[in-house]
């Protein structure tokens, strides 16, 4: 809960200001920066205060998410094992493995018993887990049915909490489906090695809904719309003519656009629009855990028709599968035989594209940045801190959860994107080196790409919409506390945080502070202080929310977005390619359903929700009731409008404000 009346640390009294700086000098030892880690030479936290754990409403999530994807892979057991099922041969040249498999199975039934109870234990008693929540987690004094469901006594693990305890269990899940034995074990339930047919993937969904994507995945109308509402949405950009390295011919475009059209006319009307991966070309294809992988680097153009078209809608024209034009780069476009497999090449590119840059580099990195320097230069007391809390809670648990157990050498991300961790790694670092914070303010980003010419956007349309939400709240609660710009460049509390963020021996963010003034960043005006904690929202919110969930209901049907490819590239338009062989391995499938499915179905704060998960209001200045009030009806607006749109376009729901979390928590 909020402190009652913040204030800028020049108006307090010099007894409170000493309190303020003591506080502080206590964070500073909490909240400390790390550079040797394996996203050197970024600043991460070195370590997660026992404050920013997870929370048991969090947990809960989690489990139950497990609950599913375990309960999928023991349906098809019982399927092949279970009573009255036709039982597998057991094969004689190695019998002990089958027996391993069988003993595996009741392993991992033993593990579903487990996280079943976790559940139903302390359903009963929800209170109880409230008060060990409180214990743990930043939020105290959680209550509640959610909270219930996952919380449970310490008594069975002295000292670890339910939410340790949850991750503990998944954790034990993962580690026997990846043991030999567990391996071997989905080559019994056939859900290993090269699929017979597209088909199988589906089958992977045994007791979980196959995502609506599985029926039109290789359509041309919907390649074309992930562009501009998939989980990378923020790729593609307008050109005014193609750059020599993709040379489409007049003909070619002509094939999709239609003959009264031409590449000219397109570029000079801006309707020409490129994605094109040249950051991939750095990273080094892998081969973890026993299987080359593969990754091109494609140029992919789209255009859409000219004004007055019944159908306005983007369409994809041409494919390249490398950045220079060779013999084994050709040009392929919808009529040429390779086009279905060069459709899935530039998927694959957008998947590790997606996880690495758009994904951790863009949302997770950028926002550990705020996270870490926020309580270390602002008093809790601080009108910047009390709004900033909320849109940083989770993100350092989450982030250092993954650096240990997903983007390591031998964990998940290894085993599936198409580079080596290191190179996957870097790619992310590169991206986020190179960050300037102004730059990718919304607007600017938008206007920057060149793509406010396309009339179907639902991406740039929702999300700019949030954005104007974002800043108007923003603006409204902050002009409560600095009534002009010299109180902003008093704030030496403000100028220490931005100062933090983008310095060396800080988070060391690019593009931070105000544009145009050199030495150590600063910030002079209201004006920019209100874009630059416009954009900590809105990334560690909306922004987050556009590449994270779209993972679960798009990215967890590995067609649709594969994160590698298994056999070269096509390296003629006319070779039609081996579709399953390119296509990941069952057992990847299954792992890549897994984890896309427990990143992207976390679900438990809502943006504009400050009351959410704890007792009484957040905000305890009365003056901030009534722009919060004017926030919420503005997202609530959103919603009603977003819903409209979605009646006459395919559903874009993931800037929903109902759907955006607060924070980055998963």
């Amino acid at each position: 809960m909020a402190t009652t009346t913040p204030s800028l640390p020049q108006t307090d009294s010099p007894a409170e200001q000493k309190a303020r700086a003591e506080q502080l000098q206590a964070a500073q030892q909490t909240y400390t920066y790390a550079y040797g880690t394996i996203v050197q030479p970024l600043a991460v936290a070195t370590t997660v205060p026992k404050a920013d754990g997870p929370a048991v409403i969090w947990a809960g999530s989690a489990v139950i998410l497990t609950l599913d994807l375990l309960g999928n892979v023991l349906a098809k057991a019982s399927k092949i094992f279970g009573a009255g099922a036709k039982k597998p041969t057991i094969p004689r040249e190695s019998p002990e493995d089958f027996v391993k498999a069988v003993e595996t199975i009741v392993e991992l039934r033993d593990l579903h018993e487990d996280l079943s109870k976790l559940l139903t234990e302390l359903h009963a008693n929800p209170v109880r887990a409230a008060a060990q929540e409180a214990s743990h987690g930043p939020a105290k004094g959680l209550l509640g049915f959610a909270e219930g469901l996952v919380a449970r006594v310490e008594a069975a693990i002295e000292g670890e909490s339910p939410a340790e305890k949850a991750l503990r269990l998944i954790r034990e899940i993962g580690k026997k489906l990846l043991t030999d034995f567990g391996q071997k074990l989905l080559a019994y339930l056939e859900f290993f090695g090269e699929a017979p047919d597209i088909g199988v993937y589906a089958e992977q969904f045994q007791t979980m809904r196959v995502p609506e994507i599985e029926s039109a995945w290789d359509d041309d109308r919907l390649f074309a719309w992930l562009r501009v509402a998939g989980p990378n949405p923020g790729l593609i950009k307008g050109i005014p003519a193609l750059p020599p390295s993709f040379p489409v011919s007049e003909a070619q475009y002509r094939e999709t656009m239609g003959a009264n059209d031409s590449l000219a006319a397109a570029g000079k009307e801006g309707r020409l629009f490129l994605l094109d991966y040249a950051a991939l070309a750095t990273v080094k294809t892998g081969t973890f855990p026993d299987q080359q992988k593969y990754l091109a680097v494609p140029l992919a153009l789209f255009a859409i028709a000219p004004q007055g078209a019944a159908d306005r809608s983007l369409r994809a024209v041409a494919i390249q599968l490398g950045q220079a034009p060779d013999n084994e780069t050709p040009v392929i476009t919808p009529s040429s035989p390779a086009w279905s497999i060069a459709k899935i090449w530039v998927q694959i590119a957008d998947g590790n594209y997606h996880e690495m840059v758009a994904h951790l580099g863009e949302t997770h990195l950028v926002v550990e940045a705020f996270a870490v320097a926020t309580p270390r230069n602002l008093a809790t007391s601080h009108p910047l801190y009390v709004l900033l809390e909320p849109h940083a809670r989770g993100t350092l648990f989450i982030n250092d959860l993954a650096l240990k157990v997903l983007i390591n050498t031998g964990g998940t991300v290894d085993a599936l994107l198409a580079g080596t961790i290191g190179s996957s790694i870097q790619l992310a670092v590169d991206r986020v080196v190179g960050y300037s914070l102004h730059e990718s303010f919304l607007p600017e980003a938008i206007q920057r790409r060149s793509v406010e010419t396309l009339p179907v956007y639902p991406f740039r349309d929702d999300a700019m919409q949030i954005w104007g939400a974002i800043h108007q709240w923003v603006q409204s609660y902050l002009g409560i506390y600095y009534r002009n710009d010299e109180d902003v460049q008093g704030d030496y509390e403000l100028q220490a945080w931005v100062r933090d963020l983008g310095g060396k021996n800080g988070a060391r963010l690019g593009g931070v502070g105000e544009p145009g003034i050199p030495g150590e960043p600063t910030i002079r005006t209201f004006r920019y202080l209100v874009n630059v904690a416009t954009m900590a929202i809105y990334t560690g919110s909306a922004q987050h929310a556009a590449v994270n969930f779209t993972q679960s209901f798009i990215m967890k049907y590995t067609p649709a977005v594969p994160l590698a490819g298994y056999l070269p590239p096509p390296a003629s338009a006319d070779e039609q390619g081996n579709l399953l062989g390119t296509l990941p391995p069952l057992q990847k499938s299954l792992l890549q359903q897994a984890l896309l499915t427990l990143l992207g179905g976390v679900y438990y704060t809502k943006l504009g929700d400050y009351d959410r998960n704890i007792p009484g209001q957040y905000f305890q200045d009365a003056r901030v009731a009534e722009p919060l009030s004017t926030f919420q009806a503005s997202l609530a607006r959103i919603e009603s409008d977003i819903g409209r749109k979605n009646l006459s376009r395919i559903p874009y729901i993931v800037l929903l404000p109902s759907q955006i979390p607060q924070s980055i928590n998963i």
